[in-house]
């Protein structure tokens, strides 16, 4: 597992302090990307090659910067498929940042995978935060005013996000219910998550944040036994 953090104004001090408290989700590197538009920090557990060649934040070949925490199952076969896709290294980081220089956003519906990612357009000055379908890996936030914080962590978030050591009754009511918190608060009031299979985008300039991609895993009789899927 890895750790990725951000704020959405150049605040290193506390983007630093997030990575100390979080240190354990990626002991092998750690490191800062700012702007006078954003702060992004990043944990490093290092799997498939050597910290310094799978080190984030992580800069595309156009200028976007990407921090990720996750695996792509099919890291392999999309390699074979995208035979443009010249690899410099063996970390899955980079066919990500790649694919979503490539096709934008819309490369999550090509990974099956279990992710947590944060892409900084620097451009267009839009922040995308994604999460895997089955949402295996965390991501939380919260907008205060016209600031958005997020991380892998709620405990991160405490400190900034308004009344967030108070519980969230919305959330504690549907755990108390029903055994599972499927609503979009957390139990810290104020900090919210992304939900399972959720991309959203949140443009600077506008300082609109939105929806723009859920994708929902379905079950039901009507569906065909796969032994491979299963």
């Amino acid at each position: 597992m890895c750790g990725i953090y951000g704020i959405t104004e150049r605040n290193l001090e506390w983007v630093n302090s997030y990575i100390n408290k979080c240190y354990y989700r990626g002991p092998d590197m750690s490191d800062v990307f700012y702007d006078e538009n954003i702060t992004l920090g990043h944990n490093l557990l290092s799997i498939t090659d050597v910290p310094s060649q799978g080190g984030q934040p992580w800069k595309t070949n156009k200028g976007n910067i990407l921090i990720y925490n996750g695996e792509i199952f099919n890291y392999f076969d999309l390699c074979k498929k995208f035979n443009n896709f010249k690899p410099k290294t063996q970390c899955d980081t980079e066919l990500l940042a790649w694919g979503l220089d490539e096709f934008g956003i819309d490369f999550v519906h090509q990974i099956d995978s279990q992710h947590a990612f944060a892409l900084w357009d620097t451009s267009k000055k839009i922040l995308y935060l994604s999460r895997d379908h089955a949402g295996i890996k965390p991501l939380y936030y919260s907008l205060i005013g016209s600031v958005l914080v997020f991380g892998s962590e709620a405990k991160g978030l405490l400190e900034i996000v308004p009344e967030s050591r108070n519980v969230d009754f919305e959330a504690l009511s549907c755990w108390s219910i029903s055994g599972l918190n499927v609503t979009r608060n957390s139990f810290f009031k104020g900090i919210k998550k992304i939900m399972p299979g959720e991309t959203i985008k949140y443009d600077l300039e506008t300082k609109k944040l939105i929806q723009i991609k859920r994708d929902l895993v379905l079950g039901g009789k009507g569906l065909d036994y796969s032994e491979d899927e299963f």
